[in-house]
């Protein structure tokens, strides 16, 4: 399981916590990938190898939601040409479309990562597209959420998403933990022989 291999790789342990999306399931009008839901009650709010964050239910960390970053997105694509511009060719995902894209997750170097909704298909097929910023070229990658986020974090050719940076070793940093902010903290965090 691919869930199994992030929290292997980045030496995460804490219990579980629930992350409820009926209600934005619900707004959406689509069931959301199973795989993302898990990786999300297994993982608190924060960020993965302080650098990708993923999307939740709710605002409680001071941080966008996935609904409203999904709604921020059809309302800047409603506005103009240029705003509609910004997802092309796929455009936001809406309950009246069949197809077009939700957010899941940002990293710190303005990187985008969704899904590519197909109504037709099951929500754990979907592909997930990204591109490192605005105006630049899509990719699209056949796999599943944690799939690809496992390969961010520990595959180092995984070209262009990897972080992966071998001897280093990935991690997962909870918004309330401390930042390292020394060398000697990065290098403790990072070491490859770390058990948690």
């Amino acid at each position: 399981m691919w869930i199994d291999r992030i929290v292997d790789v980045t030496a995460w342990s804490q219990e579980p916590e629930g992350a409820g999306w009926d209600q934005v399931e619900a707004e959406l009008g689509v069931a959301l990938p199973t795989d993302f839901k898990e990786l999300c009650r297994r993982f608190v709010p924060g960020m993965f190898s302080g650098y990708l964050t993923l999307l939740r239910p709710t605002d409680e960390h001071d941080f966008t939601p996935l609904l409203s970053m999904w709604a921020g997105g059809r309302q800047v694509e409603g506005q103009s040409e240029f705003g509609a511009q910004i997802h092309a060719p796929y455009g936001v995902y809406g309950p009246d479309k069949g197809l077009g894209l939700i957010q899941w997750g940002y990293d710190l170097t303005e990187g985008d990562y969704y899904w590519l909704v197909d109504r037709s298909v099951e929500p754990d097929r979907w592909p997930v597209v990204s591109r490192t910023e605005a105006g630049e070229p899509w990719s699209r990658f056949d796999m599943s959420t944690a799939e690809f986020v496992y390969r961010m974090l520990a595959d180092p050719e995984f070209k262009p998403i990897t972080v992966a940076d071998p001897p280093r070793r990935a991690f997962y940093l909870p918004y309330w933990a401390p930042y390292p902010s020394t060398d000697e903290e990065w290098k403790a965090f990072i070491d490859p022989n770390r058990k948690s």
